[in-house]
């Protein structure tokens, strides 16, 4: 996952692939801060026309540009409707850093504790407040779905880059 924003960090930042640098996007509302590592999962194109999104779950703080080899947990299935537009799905997959020493054990959607689901459900909630955009949650994805989707992102970015 390459990160945009930061945990803790009070503004969204993305990356401009026009410029090829990080940008000020907006702040979030008052009070909040991303709860953890906010980014793009690299070679991959959604239903937006953006990368798929990622979120690394872990308990430090990068910065832009960063780049975390991850394991999938999961994904939360998100339906976007920017305002005025129609609705696309903009899913939010969830990761944790790679350990080179971990033990080799699959991990699933349901290994992340349902308040900390519930956490990051009302994060994205709260964070799209004043922008015009509505969120609706269709569910948590285990890995397999999740990568199966991952795998149909980046098919869809092999294609647009044949254009």
């Amino acid at each position: 996952v390459v990160i945009e924003t930061p945990r803790g960090a009070a503004a969204k930042v993305a990356y401009e692939p026009a410029t090829q640098v990080f940008g000020y996007v907006r702040p979030l509302p008052v009070g909040m801060t991303y709860p953890y590592d906010w980014g793009f999962i690299p070679s991959t194109l959604g239903d937006d026309g953006d990368p798929l999104d990622g979120l690394v779950i872990h308990q430090a703080a990068t910065g832009p540009g960063t780049v975390i080899k991850c394991n999938l947990l999961g994904a939360l299935r998100v339906k976007q409707k920017d305002h005025g537009g129609e609705a696309l799905r903009n899913d939010r997959y969830v990761f944790c850093p790679h350990k080179e020493d971990a033990e080799d054990e699959p991990v699933a959607a349901d290994r992340v504790p349902e308040h900390l689901r519930r956490e990051i459900e009302q994060f994205f909630l709260s964070s799209v407040l004043g922008t015009g955009k509505t969120i609706k949650f269709k569910g948590w994805q285990d890995a397999g779905d999740a990568r199966r989707a991952i795998k149909k992102g980046m098919k869809a970015f092999a294609a647009r880059l044949r254009k």
